[in-house]
């Protein structure tokens, strides 16, 4: 499907790829890792054309599509959300509106020639053909499946696309993607944006994607759920993995040990022969036996030294003292802008030591629920409470615009370390990825998600002992994220934080805080735990709309599950019905276009747009029945 031939790239005199050979098969399924710069973008856009290589080639069948999700600088596009991500379908709505301009011409006061109409009504015959076998008629329940999976209300399906925040343009742009059902899909950083809802939603629809696609993600579980083989950027080479990431961490250990061993076996064989060569040198009745360990010296294909993988720096950060018991106390919060209320009696208790993961759709109010604990938001009513010797940090999701920007990492490091720290700026700063020459660095060259990296360090060598992040994983790719929850584990103090990371969450959460409808679950224990009761709170209510409603032992069934049987057997009834009348119309725009492709039908001008206005009439009317099936048939799943 895609192939890689010698290809080379550099940038700025710096090689990015090297004698690169690869191919990505019909249905591949691959995670394209490595650290960041090592060219992972690069790659990608490489591969859907937009970059050329230096050297070597890229192949492709012809008429083969290639979709690309840029991290940064999509297409946001001008209309509302539904018509950008309608843009997906232009070709065959296309179709439809060649067909409406046939019907215009034939449906005119014009006269049109017996040959020409003829010519009109097979092709409109053929439009026809196509829009049914691209689902022309099933395209608005895609748009609408596609936009509510990635988190849309319906009521903003109308809103203008410019009016949106980055986060959301980029997923009305991976809608319009995912749509377009290209045979390649290239998407650099797709999560980056979404909450857990929308990350589950993408991560079904990649499961049954017809097509091979390639994806570049810093969230492990989404990687292990989506790809079947990992492919690695590393010292401008490309090493494929089969599997999926957890397997690939698995056997980039062995496949070292392996190396190294056999390079070790290689050197002391060589020494070995060495040794031999300059003992028995001069001698002449050794000579035989000199020429020939020579010789398999010169014969012998020389190992090269294996690089060793990536190792993470550990570095236990100064731990705070101890606050009181009670962290945190919030007392009949009422939290509201302008009409919209977020909070309304909302009451919290956050003890020490707790590491509490706040969790809940986009727009649920968890940022909010942030800045209140922070006191940084202004309240309608109720308390916060902060108890006996906290000091907080808050680490807000604009907390990396705040870092001034003309310092160099080291001397900024240096001022924000306890004195007894300083001697170790180096290293704290290699705990954080920064190393070598990158300390020297300012603040204002580095990339979104260095400056994230790099707030997140001078935070923790703050004295606090109640630390509240709001979405600290943000464009940390994986070794980053790795330092940081080592560092927050090992953490003494209270820490309450959103990710929508489901590896960081379960690695690090022991109290779960379920945000939306203007209040808060509690669920104690771990995101996995939490994970489960809700899973078996879905599977409960699952079978109580599903129970029976025949009269029991107990007595009567409940009237909710009455309900929903009455609704179900309205609904069949009405899918019944709606399949009549499709049959019905079918068969009579089946008449009206064998009566229109008779010799001189179109003479008699009059009878001609008469029927050429009921099959109009005909074709809009089954279009409304198909759409009004596919959403009865959808709520039957």
């Amino acid at each position: 499907m895609l192939r890689l031939e010698g290809v080379q790239k550099s940038f700025g005199g710096k090689a990015l790829l090297d004698s690169i050979d690869w191919f990505l098969g019909d249905r591949d399924r691959v995670g394209l890792v490595g650290r960041n710069g090592t060219g992972k973008s690069t790659l990608l856009r490489i591969l859907c054309g937009l970059d050329r290589p230096d050297t070597g080639t890229v192949a492709a069948p012809k008429n083969q599509t290639v979709g690309f999700l840029p991290q940064f600088g999509f297409e946001s596009g001008e209309g509302t959300v539904a018509e950008e991500a309608r843009r997906a379908f232009d070709r065959v709505l296309g179709w439809k509106r060649e067909q409406e301009e046939i019907e215009g011409r034939l449906a005119g006061g014009e006269p049109v020639r017996d040959e020409l109409a003829q010519e009109l009504v097979e092709r409109h015959a053929e439009l026809d053909d196509r829009f049914r076998q691209h689902d022309g008629y099933g395209i608005e329940r895609a748009v609408h499946q596609v936009l509510t999976g990635l988190g849309f209300a319906e009521q903003e399906f109308d809103r203008p696309v410019r009016t949106l925040s980055g986060g959301w343009q980029m997923r009305v742009a991976l809608a319009r993607l995912l749509l377009g059902r290209p045979d390649v899909l290239l998407l650099d950083e797709p999560t980056n944006h979404l909450d857990i809802e929308a990350r589950v939603w993408l991560e079904g629809f990649l499961a049954e994607y017809p097509g091979g696609f390639v994806l570049v993600s810093h969230d492990r579980h989404f990687l292990d759920k989506t790809i079947t083989r990992i492919t690695e950027i590393m010292h401008r080479r490309l090493v494929d993995y089969d599997g999926n990431y957890s397997s690939y961490l698995e056997q980039r250990e062995v496949r070292y040990e392996a190396a190294r061993k056999a390079y070790e076996r290689q050197q002391e064989e060589i020494a070995r022969i060495e040794r031999f060569i300059e003992r028995f040198r001069y001698k002449n009745t050794k000579a035989p036996q000199v020429q020939s360990r020579i010789k398999t010296l010169e014969k012998m294909e020389k190992l090269e030294p294996p690089v060793p993988p990536p190792r993470t720096i550990r570095f236990r950060f100064p731990q705070p003292e101890p606050s009181g018991r009670i962290v945190l106390r919030l007392e009949g919060i009422e939290k509201r802008y302008g009409d919209k209320t977020v909070f309304r009696g909302l009451d919290l208790e956050v003890e020490r030591g707790q590491k509490i993961a706040l969790v809940g759709p986009n727009g649920a109010g968890k940022s909010t629920l942030m800045r209140i604990l922070a006191g940084e938001e202004s309240l309608q009513a109720g308390e916060r409470k902060v108890g006996y010797r906290v000091l907080s940090e808050f680490f807000a999701q604009d907390a990396a615009d705040r870092l001034p920007q003309d310092t160099n990492l080291l001397d900024l490091t240096v001022d924000a370390a306890p004195v007894e720290l300083v001697p170790q700026a180096r290293s704290l700063l290699g705990a954080f990825l920064f190393r070598g020459e990158d300390v020297e660095k300012r603040v204002r060259v580095l990339s979104g998600g260095e400056r994230n990296r790099l707030a997140l360090m001078l935070m923790l060598l703050r004295p606090s002992n109640l630390l509240l992040l709001d979405e600290p994983t943000n464009h940390l790719d994986i070794d980053a994220q790795e330092v940081l929850l080592g560092a927050l584990r090992e953490f003494t103090g209270t820490i309450v934080f959103v990710s929508h990371d489901h590896y960081f969450l379960s690695r690090l959460a022991d109290r779960v805080l379920e945000v939306g409808g203007g209040t808060i679950r509690d669920h104690p224990g771990d995101y996995e735990s939490f994970l489960w009761k809700k899973q078996k709170e879905g599977e409960a209510e699952g079978k109580a709309a599903a129970a029976p409603t025949s009269p029991t032992e107990e007595g009567p069934a409940p009237e909710p599950t009455k309900e929903r049987t009455r609704i179900d057997r309205r609904r069949q009834r009405r899918i019944d019905e709606l399949e009549k009348r499709i049959g019905a119309l079918e068969e009579r725009r089946l008449k009206l276009e064998g009566l229109m492709a008779t010799d001189g039908f179109f003479r008699d001008q009059e009878k001609s747009r008469f029927y050429l206005d009921e099959h109009r009439d005909v074709g809009e009317k089954l279009k409304g029945l198909y759409a009004e099936w596919e959403d009865l048939q959808d709520a039957d799943r």
